[in-house]
């Protein structure tokens, strides 16, 4: 039988037909209390869990291309689209050699987070962009090696 020919016989009654299951109309809320969570009066904050930047304690991924491009983070410059020639160049530096470059791909996606959680200048301009081409070389590397 055809479908459509089944759904053309079908009517669609208004009347109600009894099954003797009886639906609530809204659902019954549930009692739920909320707790306030006190704080530890004995919890210490030790100064060394504290989070601080120390650049002398940073290992930076990659090939040595890569660990100079992410110790001059701080003075590196987007707006010129200089990203896009650190991509390209060390893409010949890759093809010329792939196994010295297993951790490149690490060291593409700390590159696009240092970009992203630094603060803004005028000549960062391109940072979000930079960020999006830096992960994206990070996959392309992580998926071909």
């Amino acid at each position: 039988m055809d479908l459509c020919a089944l759904l053309q016989t079908m009517k669609l009654d208004q009347s109600k037909k009894s099954t003797g299951i009886i639906f609530p109309a809204t659902p019954q809320p549930l009692n739920v209390r909320d707790e306030l969570m006190s704080e530890d009066p004995s919890y210490q904050v030790s100064p060394v869990s504290i989070c601080s930047y120390s650049s002398s304690s940073e290992k930076f991924y990659g090939c040595a291309y890569l660990k100079s491009i992410q110790s001059q983070m701080q003075d590196y410059p987007t707006t010129g689209g200089e990203y896009l020639d650190a991509i390209f160049t060390h893409r010949e530096i890759l093809y010329s050699y792939p196994p010295a470059h297993h951790e490149c791909a690490r060291a593409f996606t700390d590159i696009a987070y240092l970009l992203e959680t630094r603060a803004w200048r005028a000549d960062r301009d391109a940072d979000t962009e930079a960020v999006t081409a830096f992960r994206h070389e990070a996959w392309t590397i992580a998926s071909s090696l």
